[in-house]
């Protein structure tokens, strides 16, 4: 029986939830106090694929740090990065102000609205995913489109990229880099 897409959340936040380490880091991106911040990407897709594959849970990634604040200087993601740094030095942090980063791949990519906006935009659909403790400490999912493909291992280009060739060449180029289905071989790469 498939499971709706509030039940697919609820598994994901399941997920995330267990995991003291990505909780330690949610707080410590919490107590940073930026405007839509969030962890996302690598570190809760690699999470959820090892556990789903019964594998132990290794961050074996950067630590991806995305916030909206038109405010902030571009430079001030090094200071963010730093101050988490030295709050937990055993990770490579990531961090990018999304204002900024519509232009990162395409010059001809209209400026993101939000965190949410801009994680919709990450390549490939089991990657469009992030996390955030709330004022109140709830934790909560951004999934632009949805936790299917993450929770069923799929893995294609979000619409954005289906747009051409030159888009597709970056998400099969993440593909031949990052040899997913070496540590994840029930995963399935999809084109469309």
């Amino acid at each position: 029986m498939m499971k709706d897409e509030s039940e697919q959340s609820q598994q994901v936040l399941n997920i995330i939830r267990h995991s003291p380490e990505l909780m330690t880091i949610l707080h410590a991106i919490a107590n940073q106090h930026l405007i839509q911040g969030a962890l996302a990407a690598g570190s809760i897709r690699n999470t959820v694929w090892q556990v789903l594959s019964h594998q132990r849970i290794q961050l074996s990634s950067d630590i991806d740090v995305v916030f909206f604040d038109p405010k902030r200087p571009y430079e001030d993601n090094l200071t963010i990065q730093a101050k988490l740094k030295d709050r937990l030095p055993q990770y490579e942090w990531q961090v990018k102000n999304e204002v900024y980063m519509n232009t990162h791949n395409f010059n001809n990519v209209p400026p993101f609205t939000s965190v949410a906006d801009a994680i919709g935009h990450f390549v490939e659909t089991p990657t469009c995913v992030g996390a955030y403790l709330d004022e109140s400490g709830q934790l909560r999912l951004i999934a632009p489109h949805g936790v299917a493909d993450l929770l069923n291992f799929v893995c294609r280009p979000v619409q954005a990229y289906q747009q051409d060739a030159a888009h597709m060449a970056i998400f099969n180029q993440r593909m031949a880099q990052k040899q997913w289905q070496q540590k994840w071989p029930r995963l399935v790469i999809s084109t469309h």
